[in-house]
C-alpha cells in the first residue's frame, strides 16, 4: 500500500513538473515573441528613417527631374509608407500568434494519480504533455489576409497614379 502511494506521489510530481515545463515553455515563446516584434517595430522605424535620408536624396532628384516635384513628393511617400504598413504588419502578426495550449495542473494531476502504470515504472514528463493544437489555431488567422489587403490597396493606388500621369 505504501508503494501505491508513493508512485501516486511520484505521478503527481510529474505531472506537476510537466505543468512547470509547460508553462516555462509558453512564457518563454511569448518572450521571444514580444523580442522579436519590438525589433520589427524598430526595424521599421529604421527603414522609415533611412529611406527618408539615403533614399530622398537619390529617388526625389530622379523623379523631380523625369516627372516633376509634386510626383516626386507623392511616389517617395508611396514608397516609405508601404515599407512601414509592411514591418508593422510583420510585428503586428507576431504579437498576434497564438500561444500553445495546456492543459491545467488541475486536469493533469487527477489523471496522472489515477492512472496505473505497468510494474514500478513512472511515465516520465514528457509523457503528460500539453493538449493538441487545432491546425487553424497553429496559422493565426487574420495577418495573412490583411497583408494582401494592404498590399492590393497600394497597388491599385500605385496603378491609378500611374495611369493618371499617363493620361494627363
Amino acid at each position: 500500500m505504501l508503494d501505491e502511494l508513493n508512485r501516486k506521489i511520484d505521478r503527481a510530481k510529474h505531472a506537476t513538473a510537466a505543468y512547470l515545463h509547460d508553462q516555462m515553455e509558453q512564457t518563454q515563446t511569448l518572450a521571444v515573441s514580444y523580442a522579436v516584434a519590438v525589433a520589427l517595430y524598430a526595424a521599421a522605424a529604421i527603414i522609415l528613417m533611412a529611406a527618408m535620408l539615403v533614399g530622398a536624396m537619390a529617388g526625389f532628384r530622379w523623379i523631380e527631374i523625369n516627372y516633376g516635384l509634386d510626383r516626386a513628393l507623392g511616389a517617395l511617400g508611396d514608397i516609405l509608407g508601404s515599407f512601414m504598413v509592411l514591418c508593422t504588419a510583420l510585428a503586428i502578426y507576431r504579437l498576434k500568434r497564438p500561444s500553445k495550449r495546456i492543459m491545467p495542473r488541475a486536469s493533469r494531476l487527477p489523471v496522472a494519480i489515477s492512472s496505473s502504470p505497468s510494474c514500478n515504472e513512472i511515465a516520465p514528463a514528457a509523457t503528460i504533455a500539453s493538449l493538441p493544437i487545432r491546425s487553424g489555431e497553429a496559422r493565426g488567422g487574420s495577418a495573412v489576409p490583411a497583408l494582401v489587403i494592404a498590399s492590393s490597396l497600394i497597388g491599385w493606388a500605385w496603378l491609378r497614379r500611374r495611369n493618371s500621369r499617363r493620361s494627363a
